[in-house]
């Protein structure tokens, strides 16, 4: 049975409504035992027998049981009262729960008439009351601020300006209130700010919204180490740097925990703040047993070895203390929650953007971050801290966009045993996963740059060690360091890189990575494939101009000779090429092909496109297949088939290639919209299919891809009339090819572009320009045009589209 005060008056669940009786049992409550004269002059101070009428109330209180005590000289009650749940919860630091018992103001609704000094110790126990629900607020206002919730930190401090039963603010509680009403702009803090002005305190800024960056998330952990029972243990472990003393520090400023710092020393040490006289491990196991008690160690390793053991004793009460324990290493004791710290995640960082970018939820790295401080500093201190191989290892790792644990270990030298115990080191510490992928990329990054001459010698020591495919960044990163035996090694990594870079349809980046490589014969030869593909035919004819005669590089001529429109020349250097099934007889084949389509044999054309596709297919060349495979399309639909059904194969079959499908599908829209057609359906359908292969070409990085598209819509639309849109496009087109060295395509826009404008001018300064990079073929073609035509000069190796439309006249 409890006496119910705050917010009414009544006793249990008994209905018993006698106010003067319950009243005289409230202040018994709260004063403790009273002498009868003290009392019944309190409460009957007019009356003609003032003892008496104590007897008839206590006589009154009865059917409640002995809730009193009264000895003859001296009255006690017998009864918890809430306003003592109230202040014990208070006292704790449980102050959530101290407002759960807070129904509101100290005997709210009396309707009993009070004598003067009754009346005044009802109105101060009422305010003091008061007051002690407004510090409980604005305690738990503070701690979300801390946690950085603006919002409901402001809420807390209004329930505490306005607490039921409380007087208006005392001065001192006017910053308070301030400090957490105003960074959520709180229209609250308007009007504390003026009653502050009025009574002259001084107002301090705002504190951080975070104090401590541990405390932002750890909701769960959190959650399950309040919710420990009597007697349980639990133990949580974490390597430096995570947060287990913070996670301790929360526990304490929500209320109802010990935290106890592991101290070495005398024994008993760290459990001294407990009992102050600690005679032996009796002591410390008695103090222990209270099953009210909370108490967390931080630092089992810290901690007396008599702590310790008396600690492991105390984990088998039941019931007893409920236990938390934070260590580096796993249990060494019996437990019931075991938590395992580790970084923060993006969810629980959400409010601080940059912040897990910055520093991978590490909360060391953290709380350099939130702090303002530079975290590589926080970095380069914790990794100063570990061993000396963890900091080569962490620093090597980082070096890499996938990190490749052979070759890291192979670069630094380390025996297997000593890198996989250095990894593992690294992923306890949360500074990599157990994959050796970095989690502060920014940050280390930051670190590397600070000494770019170390950061360079680990680039070296990794290009030596990495299967050349993947190695070519670190022979980049490394340049300066090469010494003469490197060349070889560093020209196989440029050579298998941009072998990669052009299969995915990047020949521009292929070309400018083989272009700071060493100038091996396999180099030169793969980059001037890569010119070809950007249309700088001339310059990849100067690449391999000296290269010995080998079939690859007379392939690579004959293409180049086609694209300067030296046909003869083309052919001839075609015909020096194997009959064989070799990846060369395929280039011979197209070039033979291309050669022919261009003199309209085209029946002879077709049979070498559909040699050509033969055997790309049979050399495993599936995307130079389907480039063949294109071309005979394209002829099938010239010839009369239906383009969509024509195509619809090679459209499945490209999904995998996106450079592929792109040049397919720019000439599928060729097809569905040849020069002579104004039919307003096919310009829609080319137009869709215009817009799809651009929008490839542009993932891809294809400038010249999308040029070519953008020219042909031009075409399209020039057509039609509309020479407005005709002249962005092809003014897009120029913008694309700009510094790109494509002449050839810069040439047959810049032609367009000067029809539309009906530029005569600018049309011979294109064909000069074309002429004087050499390509004579496509000038003749250009100028023996008299109406809108198409032209469709494919070109050889993976071609990022067909040359497009000409609009020449």
């Amino acid at each position: 049975m409890r006496l119910r005060t705050l917010g009414g008056l009544s006793v249990g669940e008994a209905v018993y409504r006698r106010e003067k009786p319950l009243l005289l049992l409230a202040y018994l409550c709260l004063e403790g035992a009273q002498p009868r004269r003290r009392l019944a002059s309190l409460f009957w101070p007019e009356a003609s027998n003032p003892m008496n009428s104590l007897a008839q109330h206590l006589i009154r209180l009865r059917p409640l049981g002995g809730v009193v005590l009264d000895d003859g000289a001296r009255v006690e009650a017998r009864l918890e009262c809430d306003v003592d749940l109230f202040r014990a919860h208070g006292r704790a630091g449980r102050h959530a729960e101290a407002l759960g018992v807070y129904g509101g103001p100290f005997l709210d609704g009396l309707g009993v008439a009070l004598g003067p000094d009754l009346e005044e110790w009802l109105f101060e126990t009422r305010e003091a009351l008061g007051r002690e629900a407004r510090s409980a607020h604005l305690t738990l206002a503070e701690r979300r601020l801390a946690l950085g919730d603006l919002t409901e930190a402001a809420a807390g401090a209004e329930r505490a300006y306005v607490v039921p039963g409380a007087p208006p603010p005392d001065p001192a509680d006017l910053p308070r209130l301030h400090r957490l009403l105003q960074p959520a702009g709180h229209p609250l803090a308007e009007t504390v700010r003026r009653e502050a002005d009025e009574l002259e305190v001084p107002l301090t800024a705002a504190p951080s919204p975070v104090t401590a960056p541990p405390l932002l998330g750890r909701m769960a952990e959190r959650a399950a180490l309040e919710a420990l029972g009597p007697g349980q243990v639990a133990w949580v472990s974490g390597p430096a740097g995570t947060g287990k003393s913070a996670l301790l520090a929360a526990l304490t400023a929500q209320g109802g925990w010990r935290v106890l710092p592991g101290r070495p020393g005398l024994p008993l040490a760290t459990l001294e703040p407990l009992a102050p006289r600690l005679a032996g491990t009796a002591d410390a196991l008695a103090a222990l047993s209270d099953s009210r008690l909370r108490v967390a160690l931080d630092g089992w390793e810290d901690a007396d070895e008599a702590t310790r053991a008396a600690l492991t004793l105390a984990a088998r009460q039941r019931p007893g203390a409920a236990l938390v324990i934070a260590a580096r290493d796993p249990p060494a004791l019996p437990i019931d929650l075991h938590l395992t710290l580790g970084p923060l995640t993006p969810a629980e960082l959400a409010a601080h953007p940059g912040a897990f970018e910055a520093t991978a939820g590490h909360p060391s790295l953290l709380a350099a971050f939130l702090r303002g401080a530079p975290p590589d500093q926080t970095l380069d201190a914790h990794l100063n801290a570990l061993p000396p191989p963890a900091r080569e290892v962490y620093l090597t790792l980082a070096l890499q966009a996938a990190p490749n644990l052979a070759a890291t270990r192979a670069a630094l030298r380390l025996p297997a045993a000593d890198f996989a115990r250095t990894l593992d080191l690294l992923a306890r510490e949360g500074l990599c996963t157990p994959g050796g992928e970095v989690r502060t990329p920014g940050t280390v990054r930051e670190l590397l740059n600070v000494q770019p001459a170390h950061a360079a010698l680990r680039h070296l020591h990794l290009a030596r060690a990495h299967p050349e495919g993947r190695g070519w960044p670190h022979w980049q990163a490394a340049r300066a360091l090469w010494e003469e035996e490197d060349h070889p090694a560093a020209a196989r990594a440029a050579h298998a890189y941009a072998s990669e870079e052009m299969k995915r349809g990047y020949p521009g980046q292929a070309a400018a990575t083989l272009e700071g490589a060493p100038q091996t014969g396999e180099v030169r030869l793969l980059r001037a494939w890569a010119l070809l593909q950007l249309g700088e035919a001339l310059r990849a004819g100067e690449v391999v101009a000296d290269l010995p005669t080998l079939a690859g590089v007379t392939a690579c001529r004959a293409v180049a000779a086609y694209q300067l429109g030296r046909y003869d020349q083309a052919l001839a250097l075609a015909e020096q090429l194997p009959g064989d099934g070799s990846l060369d007889a395929a280039h011979g084949a197209m070039v033979r092909g291309h050669v022919a389509l261009r003199e309209n044999r085209q029946r002879e054309a077709q049979g070498q496109y559909r040699r050509a596709a033969a055997l790309y297919r049979l050399n495993g060349t599936t995307p130079l297949a389907l480039t063949a495979e294109n071309l005979l399309a394209s002829m099938a639909v010239q010839q009369g088939a239906e383009p969509w059904a024509t195509f619809a194969p090679l459209l499945e079959a490209s999904q995998p290639y996106p450079p592929q499908r792109a040049v397919i599908l720019s000439n599928l829209a060729d097809c569905l919209s040849p020069a002579e057609t104004t039919d307003p359906v096919l310009f829609h359908q080319a137009e869709q299919l215009y817009q799809e292969a651009a929008a490839l070409y542009e993932l891809l990085g294809n400038r010249s891809g999308q040029a070519r598209v953008l020219n042909a819509r031009g075409v399209n639309f020039h057509v039609h009339g509309d020479h407005q849109r005709a002249r962005e496009l092809y003014e897009q087109a120029l913008r694309l090819l700009s510094g790109g060295g494509n002449l050839r395509l810069m040439g047959l826009v810049l032609s367009n572009l000067s029809e539309v404008e009906g530029n005569l001018t600018q049309f011979d300064d294109a064909l000069n320009l074309l002429e004087r990079a050499g390509h004579l073929g496509l000038v003749q073609t250009i100028r023996s045009n008299a109406r809108l035509t198409q032209v469709s000069e494919p070109i050889l190796v993976l071609p990022p589209a067909m040359e497009g439309k000409g609009h020449h006249g």
